[in-house]
């Protein structure tokens, strides 16, 4: 049922609780926001690009100071930094269920934004940026945080390349990190990103980057331009090509950008020392040691230079959805952005971002430190940096595995003329720790070519899908599953999504079109090869893509004649919830004997915004229903919920579906992942 108001003489209308819940925030936001004018005062002295000369400077390098931008913040960051400046705010959550808020400033605002940020809030970015309404909008709408935050993605972070980085930690050397800080923070007196200086700065790390390849032809370096609100600033993107996984990309990054409270357009003084021509200095430095080495990875690596990361974090935006339109598997991304400041009162050398990042690789950050950092007695706490607080959150929001490294207490000086090298001590000692941080998660993640098999995530394990797999036409993903001695029914299995998937097997090597034990190559991602009395060993499977596919699972699966242990099976793919609509989310079983449990375990991950509209089933393979939600809850967002089930009537070989019923109009969801044990 829906809560109603009505109008003085009109009739009553329904209303869904997220309506009432954004008018509360409505009214929320007006007292917040009225509160936030009376404290900063609208006609308040800002910084940079505010005033008379600021608002000049602008005209002159053809810029509309008066021109919309449109800012997607977090509802205590437009409360406490961005309501003096802004107008027309709308209440909005994305699919982590943040509260967040859509405004409207004037271009020549955007610096005082960020300068009111950095006082209030003790933090950088804290917003993404946009040329239009539409556009925020549609960021919004596609937002995959949720997944990029909460999935455990196709690699396997491992850490068993040490022969590798161990002798590259030894190769950092702090004179290095330190040159390229001074010369980024003195040559240019800013690098902002719509002065010439931030377009020369960016010239410069491309060359520089490039020059550390000595040539070699599978490094290529870019100045990335698809940023339409870059203004003429570049992102610069190195890419040293992968040998065995090609198509499995790691990201190490740092924006190239500048800001500061003092003056505007060319003669702004924002050397940006610490924020963030340490970052960049450190991923030099990193750079330099692993091309040195004559290193050549499995994975493609990219190091990238953002743009106009200061302004609402455009470059890494534009470069992360350009890579989530195109298809691209990112495995992994590692922002580097403030690197050596060393406060006198850090609880610990350094720290780790938990908010808007991957769990997963998170967790992996922490091992790479315990593995690298910790035998030499340096310690890491944990910390978080809310909304869009740098160039990882614009990776997190396209979906993509994310995570941050952090310097510790926050730099007093940075979006100042203060930021500068002498007033870090004149060293680049804190930097060194990033730089060894960052030549760890390179090997570890990016791996050694010719050093072994393909990092996890190639290895299947028996009954249980890999999914959400792409690739490009022509393109290929390689696996293997272990088979034992005396299994039966061999079964490869690749389903769901969009596109053409092509299925090639062979045992004890790896197939081709032509050479292969079995191949199935329908027209669309649904294929199946049996291999009735396979042998003992290792079975190599490709899905090569026909036509560029996404979205698809495989699943390999044998008969033991046993009940095959407990096994847990998952989909992830999204399933759309539509009002008064009944979906169904599948889970083939396979290569298993007898009855399922009395303790089975379903655990579910539901996104919808009317717990009462929705009745939540599991269907056994005979379409015997066991209920998991009956319309309970009421206007409750979302339903997370493991349930133990006693199914020991059910065979469990069989499709297994979550059945979601949802019997009321105004909200919508989506089943997001479910899974199965027994």
């Amino acid at each position: 049922m829906r809560k109603t108001l009505a109008g003085d003489g009109g009739a009553a209308r329904a209303l869904s609780p997220r309506t009432l819940r954004r008018r509360t925030f409505h009214a929320r936001l007006l007292a917040g926001s009225i509160a936030a004018l009376l404290a900063g005062g609208v006609f308040g002295h800002g910084p940079a690009e505010d005033g008379p000369a600021g608002i000049a400077a602008m005209q002159q390098r053809g810029e509309d100071p008066f021109a919309p931008v449109y800012l997607v913040t977090s509802r205590d960051s437009y409360l406490r930094s961005v309501a003096e400046f802004a107008r027309a705010p709308k209440p909005l959550q994305d699919r982590l269920g943040s509260e967040l808020v859509l405004v409207e400033v004037d271009n020549f605002r955007l610096a005082d934004i960020s300068q009111r940020i950095h006082e209030r809030e003790h933090r950088c970015g804290g917003y993404f940026a946009f040329a239009t309404r539409a556009e925020a909008e549609a960021f919004l709408q596609d937002n995959a945080a949720d997944k990029a935050v909460r999935n455990q993605f196709l690699a396997v972070y491992s850490i068993d390349n040490q022969a590798t980085v161990n002798p590259w930690l030894g190769q950092v050397t702090e004179a290095n990190i330190r040159s390229s800080i001074t010369h980024l923070s003195t040559s240019y007196p800013n690098r902002y990103y719509a002065t010439t200086h931030g377009r020369n700065a960016a010239t410069w790390i491309r060359d520089k980057w490039l020059s550390l390849a000595n040539g070699r032809s599978d490094v290529t370096a870019e100045l990335f331009t698809g940023c339409s609100n870059c203004s003429t600033q570049p992102s610069v993107i190195l890419t040293v090509q992968g040998n065995e996984l090609p198509n499995e990309i790691v990201v190490l990054g740092g924006h190239l950008d500048s800001i500061s409270n003092s003056g505007s357009g060319e003669s702004m003084n924002a050397p940006g020392a610490d924020d963030d021509a340490s970052g960049i200095a450190t991923l030099t430095e990193v750079i330099r040691i692993a091309l040195a080495s004559g290193w050549k990875p499995q994975r493609t690596v990219k190091f990238m230079g953002y743009a106009a990361e200061e302004v609402g974090l455009r470059g890494s935006n534009a470069i992360a959805q350009s890579f989530k339109s195109q298809g691209k598997n990112v495995v992994g991304v590692l922002q580097m952005d403030m690197t050596n400041y060393r406060a006198s009162n850090a609880s610990t050398t350094l720290r780790v971002m938990t908010d808007y990042s991957n769990a997963t690789l998170v967790q992996f950050l922490r091992d790479l430190f315990a593995a690298y950092m910790a035998p030499s007695g340096l310690t890491l706490s944990n910390t978080s940096c809310g909304y869009g607080c740098s160039d990882h959150a614009s990776w997190t929001s396209a979906g993509f595995p994310a995570a941050m490294y952090d310097e510790g207490p926050t730099f007093p000086n940075l979006h100042t003329p203060n930021d500068t090298l002498a007033n870090m001590g004149g060293t680049a000692n804190h930097s060194t720790n990033f730089a060894k941080l960052g030549l760890a998660f390179l090997g570890e993640l990016g791996k050694t070519a010719g050093s072994g098999p393909p990092p996890g995530g190639n290895a299947l394990t028996k009954g249980v899908p890999k999914t959400g797999l792409a690739a490009s036409a022509g393109q290929a993903l390689d696996f293997t599953l272990d088979v034992p001695a005396g299994a039966s029914n061999l079964t490869f299995t690749s389903s769901g999504g969009s596109g053409d998937a092509d299925l090639f097997v062979k045992f004890g090597s790896a197939p081709s079109d032509t050479v292969n034990d079995c191949k199935s190559t329908g027209s669309t991602n649904a294929e199946s090869c049996t291999i009735a009395t396979p042998g003992a060993g290792t079975y190599h499977v490709r899905l090569k893509a026909y036509s560029t596919f996404s979205g698809a699972s495989l699943v390999g699966d044998y008969s033991t004649g046993g009940g095959g242990g407990t096994q847990t099976y998952t989909n992830t793919t999204d399933y759309t919830i539509s009002d008064n609509a009944t979906v169904n989310s599948p889970i083939l079983v396979s290569g298993r004997s007898g009855n399922a449990p009395s303790n089975a375990s379903v655990t579910v991950a539901i996104v919808h915004t009317y717990q009462g509209d929705l009745k939540v089933d599991l269907v056994a393979p005979d379409g015997t229903l066991y209920n998991i939600h009956n319309r309970s809850g009421g206007g409750t967002d979302n339903i997370n919920k493991t349930v133990t089930l006693n199914l020991s009537s059910e065979l469990l070989n069989g499709t297994w579906n979550l059945r979601v019923n949802d019997n009321g109009p105004g909200d919508v969801g989506k089943i997001d992942s479910w899974s199965i044990t027994f």
